[in-house]
């Protein structure tokens, strides 16, 4: 399939549970993890809960390892990025990334210059990087790579393998740059790879990660943390206060990524969605005319005739994500922690009837 950035599409009263993860409410634990830290506390972090988070994280991660709660993945990416480039650096990343697509002009706000390279059913691969590498290090004329960026799951639902992501990391350490990961949905990637997610970061050699909760059932909350020494130290600090990222009542947000990665909700929550994903795929392929990809996470690509595509977005929010090779729109549905069984048969029946 040829796959491009959505293209956004809305009807008055369609119901929006299938446009992305991020329409599902707050899971009954993280309601909980709020209201037990609702007392007063000290604040912007000095507070229980977010020490608390402090150690999940060195638990999760590894020992040495880091991080700081944000408000969202925006700015999770953008103080992540920060952290490892400069005003006259560049960061690689794949032309579908959240960070060159979606995130408005909040990149260039913060001084970051991204040098976006075709990607490979959402993926930048290890020559995409050397291609980069071979054009622009020591030329006067172009900014000068300290990094590269990947999303995980990418913008068009794939995974990267751990022999994939290690081979990109690989090529990038060795050209002394750094790695982000964009892990709006790592959660989901981990899951379906089997891996913890140590596993899925740190071993395999990613430096700075922005981790996700809100796509897995979180009210509110992201977090950046530091996995290596590639990223300069006590960087973070002044970086998420001048990028209004410091919460003065940092607990809720501590208590939701509390909540999520220091028990096994966010496992929970990622392979519902999986699962959820694969039933609808399933039942979508069985339909005449619609071709599609097997999820490797919780997004789903489609490729219908325009006919259904018309009659599911009377009833269904749904994004159009570019055309496959036969020149079918291809409609992207994406599945939650709280997408049940009968949600994904209403849809279904839409397309059937």
């Amino acid at each position: 399939m040829t796959t491009t950035p959505a293209r956004r599409f809305r009807t008055p009263g369609a119901d929006p549970h299938f446009a992305s993860d991020n329409i599902a409410g707050a899971h009954p634990e993280i309601l909980e993890a709020i209201t037990a830290v609702n007392d007063d506390a000290a604040a912007y972090g000095a507070d229980a809960a977010s020490e608390a988070f402090g150690e999940t994280i060195d638990d999760i991660f590894g020992t040495g390892a880091y991080g700081f709660p944000v408000f969202n993945g925006t700015g999770a990416n953008i103080v992540s990025l920060q952290a490892i480039s400069h005003p006259h650096s560049s960061v690689i990343c794949a032309d579908t990334a959240h960070v060159y697509t979606s995130e408005s002009s909040a990149p260039v706000r913060a001084g970051i210059t991204l040098k976006p390279q075709p990607h490979h059913r959402g993926k930048l691969r290890p020559e995409d990087v050397v291609k980069v590498l071979a054009s622009d290090v020591g030329n006067p004329q172009a900014t000068q790579p300290t990094a590269v960026s990947i999303s995980q799951v990418t913008e068009m639902g794939t995974v990267y393998t751990p022999e994939e992501l290690t081979d990109l990391c690989n090529v990038v350490h060795e050209a002394g740059l750094a790695i982000h990961m964009d892990g709006a949905r790592l959660s989901q990637a981990a899951a379906a790879l089997g891996l913890d997610l140590h596993g899925a970061t740190t071993a395999l050699g990613v430096d700075i990660l922005s981790l996700g909760a809100t796509k897995n059932g979180a009210m509110g909350a992201e977090a950046v943390v530091v996995l290596s020494n590639r990223v300069p130290e006590d960087v973070l600090a002044p970086i998420i206060k001048y990028t209004t990222q410091l919460a003065s009542k940092t607990r809720f947000l501590s208590a939701q990524l509390n909540a999520m990665f220091g028990t096994s909700l966010w496992h929970r929550n990622a392979s519902a969605a999986n699962t959820a994903a694969i039933y609808l795929a399933e039942g979508l392929a069985a339909i005449p005319g619609v071709e599609v990809q097997t999820p490797d996470a919780n997004t789903v690509l489609a490729a219908m005739p325009e006919a259904l595509v018309n009659t599911l977005r009377e009833h269904y929010i749904a994004h159009l994500w570019g055309n496959n090779d036969a020149g079918l729109p291809i409609v992207r549905l994406v599945c939650s922690w709280a997408t049940t069984t009968a949600k994904v048969e209403e849809l279904l029946q839409v397309l059937r009837a």
